[in-house]
């Protein structure tokens, strides 16, 4: 693709409005583009990015045996009725459509899986199991904040698992945390923990965040140095800070919450009425987890954790594109002839690649270059084409490269690409 044709906006200069650095990286690169408050439209750059987070996620969840299904944004209310959560639940939009009907704009999907696997769920033998989606969801939030990490219409995986016994599930949940330990890392987040939390509107027995610290966050987290416990603020008392396992002084820090799991136990499948028949013949209730990450929040999270002041610094994984092409104008028109001729080849070999030939200024295509932030940027100039190489940069926050070769050559740069990829994507 040609960055002239790119269908995005990118600024130059101060962002207004933007309250954190991640949220004027997303404006100024042409990330995002504000529909209304707490609703975003992505762009194309946006949405490759968002894209590529929700296929990371899509085949962790399938490590460990996730079914990926589809349940609608709107249900009828008597499905909330049932839960008990109709009227306990501020930010649930309810409308009534001009048959008479009452529905709900589900913020959260308990009672529509509930629903849907009372409908498959007969006996023991059918589990464990775990079905998830990812899809859009509507909250009615008080406000919102920070571009796409606090957001009224956002795009959430939700997973939800169904057991026959408590210790299947933790054995599951562990194995869901695990997951979700892996495939943060392959978004390229680093500093994140693990907090135990309150189970909230959610219900059940335990409940845990990911939450990645940052100064900017809107989340308390407690941390307790000394036996290495770890939990959000309805868990311990704001006022002494002290560690409810050991009795030490906690630590305060700020937090984004990217992910959440949940034992729910039985709360949905008993209010519910959904049963399944036991191997003694009898009729019981399964044991649910629930799973959820927000996928908007993963990339802002990114933009706030690694982003510097020229631009998003991305991985292999979640870059909107995968190798950015420069010609820079000189006087050989070769030049720009080369840097087609390798953009042609890389995408011919499916590789994502941007290509920058416009008649402007080295700056600011290189300014353009660091808002789209290939991990991978190759430089064609007239005085690489007479040495017969291409100049190479990089730009990865996950993946040390400093003894990475700065230039290829021109006869073999495909293979050198191609490999480049690999290394970088850690395969």
């Amino acid at each position: 693709m040609k960055i002239e044709n790119l269908c995005v906006r990118r600024l130059i200069g101060d962002v207004s409005g933007a309250t954190t650095r991640g949220h004027k990286i997303a404006i100024k690169g042409g990330y995002i583009h504000q529909t209304f408050q707490g609703g975003y439209t992505l762009s194309p750059l946006g949405w490759r990015v968002v894209k590529n987070i929700e296929n990371i996620i899509r085949e962790e969840m399938n490590a460990i045996d996730g079914q990926e299904i589809l349940m609608p944004v709107v249900c009828g209310a008597d499905l909330w009725r049932q839960s008990g959560r109709y009227d306990t639940i501020d930010s649930l939009v309810k409308f009534t459509g001009r048959n008479g009907t009452d529905y709900v704009i589900s913020p959260t999907h308990e009672e529509i899986v509930v629903d849907f696997v009372s409908s498959v769920l007969e006996t023991y033998r059918q589990m464990p199991f775990m079905v998830y989606q990812i899809q859009g969801k509507f909250r009615d939030e008080l406000r919102a904040r920070a571009g796409l990490v606090r957001t009224r219409e956002f795009i959430m995986k939700d997973a939800y698992s169904f057991h026959e016994t408590w210790a299947n599930l933790e054995k599951y949940y562990q194995r869901c945390w695990a997951a979700y330990n892996k495939l943060f890392r392959r978004c390229g987040l680093k500093n994140f923990v693990i907090v135990e939390s309150s189970t909230g509107d959610m219900g059940g027995k335990i409940a845990h965040e990911f939450q990645l610290i940052t100064d900017m966050g809107e989340d308390t987290i407690f941390i307790c140095d000394e036996c290495g416990y770890k939990c959000n603020k309805e868990l311990v008392d704001n006022e002494t800070a002290i560690c409810p396992k050991c009795g030490a002084k906690m630590r305060v820090v700020r937090g984004i919450e990217i992910g959440n799991i949940f034992q729910l136990g039985t709360f949905y499948s008993k209010s519910m009425n959904l049963t399944y028949t036991a191997s003694d013949g009898t009729q019981k209730h399964p044991i649910m987890g629930c799973y959820g990450i927000g996928v908007g929040r993963a990339m802002a999270a990114i933009l706030e954790e690694s982003s510097d002041d020229n631009g998003p610094v991305w991985n292999m994984e979640t870059a909107p594109f995968a190798v950015h092409v420069i010609g820079l104008n000189g006087k050989d028109m070769r030049v720009m002839e080369l840097a087609q001729r390798i953009h042609d080849d890389l995408v011919a070999n499916g590789i994502e690649t941007i290509l920058d030939n416009r008649d402007i200024r080295a700056g600011e295509k290189f300014a353009d270059a660091d808002l789209i932030a290939a991990p991978i940027r190759l430089i064609v100039s007239d005085k690489n084409i007479k040495e017969n190489v291409i100049e190479v940069k990089y730009r990865v926050n996950d993946f040390d490269t400093s003894n990475m070769p700065n230039q290829f050559g021109v006869s073999d740069f495909l293979t050198k690409v191609k490999d480049t990829i690999c290394t970088l994507a850690h395969k």
